[in-house]
């Protein structure tokens, strides 16, 4: 067996990946710095006979701001996770519920609408104390005059990526249009304190709203041996096209930018292949005296780990294929040199899928290099993959089977085949485009489908940066109106689908008159246009402006309330 070279303590480090994104309007970006970031911390316990809610604890005696325990700047990278220098401490009590937590109370209330945004949080917690970590959110629907906001309106878990130091987790939250967040709480143990004997504090920093499911920064997953912004050294030698041949599917090709040395094209490249099947990658080369290497990730660890033993990967490797090794390629037939470049084209060894893998999404890499089988790229000293004019490129690898699954989730109405049937009643044809009919409820008229489409729909949308699944959004006018049918492509039929159809009341008999216009607060989000509140439907979230006393087109109206005036 060959040694693992490329999963040194070097490459187990933090980055940042990106900057702090613009978040939403009305959310607050809570560092703890100042006061006037919040309006007041405490803690909560969702447990009705907690001592915390009963009295018998003083709970402002278990949170506080305090000096961050862990700012400190990376020797290896030179950066530091969490720069801040003051941070949120909680003790999480034993007499405490699960679900105890540190309150912060926000500034302002804060509406998300219904579409999902993630709540971001810093959470450093002691090693040993590896339990998922909740994020509670408290408020009110603001039209019920009498409901606490302090009412629950959501809960959601993360569990975390690495003890003893900051970990930026990831809540995907939604909320009924009409509710207000007034305070979030973050729990910081989810375990049961049956057991537990003695207290520890867990620190918060960092609380931000936005629109990314990834994590601000996070554990490198499928590190390199280079800076990730490296530049060619050389102009004659250059990966150009990749092109992949799969069991049963069309042959894929996939141009390479030659901006940099590393490319990332796991946005917008995957390969499909079935479990069992095989797949060949040749990869378009401009230069000579360099070969190829494959690897998948098929344990899904954020590592690509080459296994070797007799001149071939044995079947747990995740080098999978390799034209020049020592003297050997993937197959293990002796190789005189590693010159594997003829016409231009370099031509790896067909792998096989193992049968037995589960489908989903897994990370591939292909490797221009010479006699390495280091993922991130060769570091020896003579021959660095940054000066031999070698390149890394990740894409993904979508090992599906032949039918997938496809449900409808909705109210006043369904989401139907063209011949009547629900979608649930049977699979659908991996990769070919499907036609489904909407059937709105009496009353009722549809405004489209939210479609969500891939693997794991109720998990995280990426794990180790891979993504898991997308959610579309198809507009009323992408239907057929004189049958409400609407073809889903065939590229949205990669995995398992779900959809939601979207109706609303279509105003009819409704006492409404010609000249008003109708207005669904649900889609727009809005229900006062000038800062004066819509006459309401009885009975119906619809809001109507007479347009008769207002002078203003309708079009002018739903462009101003689509605004959000």
């Amino acid at each position: 067996m060959r040694p693992n070279r490329n999963y040194s303590i070097y490459h187990i480090l933090l980055i940042a990946i990106q900057a702090l994104l613009p978040s939403v309007v009305g959310a607050q970006h809570i560092t703890f710095e100042t006061e006037g970031e919040y309006r007041s911390l405490g803690v909560y316990d969702t447990w009705e006979q907690s001592p915390f809610r009963t009295g018998l604890l003083d709970g402002s005696k278990y949170v506080a701001l305090s000096e961050n325990p862990d700012a400190g700047v990376s020797e290896i990278t030179g950066l530091a996770s969490n720069p801040s220098a003051t941070v949120l401490a909680v003790q999480r009590s034993r007499y405490g519920s699960n679900t105890f937590g540190a309150r912060i109370d926000l500034n302002e209330p804060l509406h998300l609408g219904t579409s999902k945004k993630y709540v971001h949080v810093l959470v450093n917690k002691p090693v040993g104390e590896g339990a998922a970590v909740m994020l509670i959110g408290l408020g009110k629907r603001h039209e019920w005059e009498g409901q606490r906001p302090e009412t629950e309106q959501f809960w959601v878990d993360a569990a975390m990526a690495a003890l003893g130091e900051w970990n930026d987790l990831v809540f995907p939250i939604t909320t009924n249009e009409a509710v207000d967040i007034h305070s979030f709480v973050v729990v910081p143990d989810l375990a049961s304190p049956h057991l537990r004997t003695t207290d520890f504090i867990a620190y918060i920093d960092e609380i931000e709203v936005n629109d990314n499911p990834k994590p601000r920064f996070q554990l490198v997953n499928y590190p390199i041996n280079f800076d990730i912004n490296q530049t060619p050294t050389r102009t004659d030698r250059a990966l150009t096209k990749l092109t992949f041949t799969s069991t049963g599917e069309s042959s894929r090709n996939v141009t390479v930018p030659t901006t940099t040395v590393y490319t990332n094209l796991t946005e917008s490249a995957t390969v499909n292949a079935k479990a069992g099947g095989s797949i060949t990658v040749k990869m378009t080369y401009m230069g000579a005296w360099m070969s190829g290497y494959v690897y998948v990730d098929w344990n899904n660890d954020g590592q690509f780990t080459p296994v070797i033993e007799n001149s071939k990967p044995t079947a747990d490797s995740e080098l999978v294929s390799y034209t020049f090794l020592d003297g050997y390629n993937s197959k293990g037939s002796s190789q005189s040199n590693g010159n594997s470049v003829v016409n231009g084209v370099i031509t790896c060894p067909a792998f096989t899928v193992p049968a037995d893998i589960q489908p989903g999404i897994y990370r591939m890499r292909l490797k221009v290099d010479w006699n390495s089988d280091d993922a991130g790229g060769n570091s020896e000293t003579n021959n660095l993959i940054t000066a031999n004019g070698g390149a890394v490129v990740d894409v993904l690898l979508n090992v599906h089977e032949e039918e997938v699954r496809i449900t409808a989730n909705q109210l006043n109405g369904d989401v139907l085949r063209t011949d009547g049937l629900a979608l649930s009643d049977a699979p659908i044809p991996f990769g070919k485009s499907f036609k489904i009919k909407m059937a709105p409820a009496p009353d009722f008229t549809y405004t489209g489908i939210v479609l969500t489409h891939g693997y794991n729909l109720d998990g995280p949308e990426y794990v180790r940066d891979n993504r898991q699944f997308r959610t579309v959004t198809v507009p009323v006018e992408s239907f057929d109106a004189s049958t409400d049918e609407y073809t889903i492509p065939a590229s949205y039929i990669d995995g398992e689908v779900r959809i939601e159809g979207l109706f609303t009341p279509d105003g009819e008999g409704m006492g409404i008159g010609g000249d008003d216009v109708l207005f669904d607060k649900t889609i727009l989000g809005v229900y006062s246009i000038d800062g004066k509140r819509l006459p309401k439907v009885p009975g119906r979230g619809l809001y109507i402006l007479r347009t008769s006393q207002t002078n203003a087109r309708t079009s002018d109206v739903r462009k101003a309330l689509s605004n959000g005036r």
